[in-house]
């Protein structure tokens, strides 16, 4: 808080300026530091301008998760919770703005399965496809070493988990970053205390735990954008210098150049998806030419919807994320020190050699 400013002489109408007693100083110091208290505390207790509403909860299993789960043997319990929905639903006038699939994981806490925005997007959050992320999850739990670290974007690393991938570096919810529409920005501090009290991460946003893990979290965000030989030195100083795999998808490129947007440059555009692949092309093509882009590449959104991403220049080109990703129109030379071991729909994972 700042310092409460003293108060100088005043002047006395047709007299000499004389000093403000002791008294006077006291009461009038008390009366600005409870001003500045109820300011600090109305601050603090604004809510943020929506709420989550459940509004039902299914079985988890479905035929496509009960084949995921049969193969990876080694499945998290919680895998098999019921999964719950819920609305965002603004304060202003009640609207639905987004729905969510959740699950909870084994620590009380929930897990972002699915999310979908019914206005622009993206809103708050723009989680991989559910439906990949358990695909991933199987083969790393047949492939992987457990004591191999894996680095991926913490919401991929919570839904890995939950699948039954294993244990993964970043396992916290940490809304990093939080896409804010401009008429909540106000109340950014809000949202961001709401989102991490109710995913079950710490109101505080200031525990020890959570400060550590976001601290290695932007780490290793910083080291996606950086120059390749450069995001690959920070990668090995993040896990010790021992071998460990980086899990990447597509859209991770969209959650960079929220988070740092000087460094990587990027667009995107939805198409519809209607079974006409030159249609699509067509259609994609001529975005880019109106607004022209170094390089782009194209993956498939739910509810038939293709979803063109694409690097503004060549600086947002050499990043060590896009490098690494299918960018058509980028280069296409292997990266030292990463090998792709797999790939599957927007996901791609590599492994990370360890330091000489």
């Amino acid at each position: 808080m700042a310092a409460v400013p003293a108060i100088g002489p005043r002047g006395a109408a047709g007299g000499r300026g004389r000093r403000a007693g002791p008294a006077l100083l006291g009461l009038a110091g008390a009366a600005l530091l409870a001003l500045a208290a109820a300011t600090l505390w109305r601050h603090a207790n604004v809510p943020a301008p929506y709420r989550y509403v459940e509004v039902a909860a299914a079985a988890a299993a479905s035929s496509s998760s009960s084949s995921s789960s049969s193969q990876a043997a080694p499945a998290a319990a919680s895998a098999a919770a019921p999964l719950r929905t819920l609305q965002v639903v603004a304060a202003a006038d009640e609207r639905v703005v987004a729905e969510a699939e959740t699950a909870a994981a084994g620590d009380g806490s929930r897990v972002l399965l699915a999310w979908r925005a019914r206005v622009d997007d993206p809103l708050l959050y723009l989680p991989p496809p559910k439906d990949e992320t358990q695909a991933l999850a199987a083969v790393l739990a047949r492939h992987r070493d457990a004591a191999t670290p894996v680095l991926a974007w913490w919401d991929t690393s919570r839904q890995l988990r939950h699948w039954g991938g294993g244990a993964m570096r970043f396992d916290r919810h940490l809304a990093l970053p939080l896409f804010v529409p401009p008429n909540w920005a106000a109340r950014k501090a809000q949202v961001m205390q709401a989102e991490r009290a109710f995913w079950g991460g710490s109101a505080d946003a200031d525990s020890e735990a959570d400060a550590a893990q976001r601290q290695a979290f932007e780490t290793f965000a910083g080291a996606l954008v950086a120059a390749e030989d450069e995001g690959v030195r920070r990668l090995r100083a993040l896990v010790g210098g021992r071998k460990a795999l980086v899990v990447l998808h597509v859209r991770d490129v969209l959650l960079l150049g929220e988070m740092f947007p000087q460094a990587i440059g990027v667009s995107f555009q939805d198409f519809n998806d209607a079974g006409d692949v030159h249609r699509s092309v067509r259609g994609v093509r001529g975005w880019l030419q109106d607004a022209p882009q170094v390089a782009y590449t194209v993956i498939k959104q739910p509810g038939n919807v293709l979803r063109a991403v694409a690097l503004r220049d060549a600086a947002s080109a050499n990043t060590l994320a896009a490098r690494l990703l299918p960018f058509i129109g980028n280069r296409q030379d292997d990266v030292a020190g990463l090998t792709l071991v797999y790939r599957n729909g927007g996901f791609a994972i590599y492994e990370l050699a360890a330091a000489p």
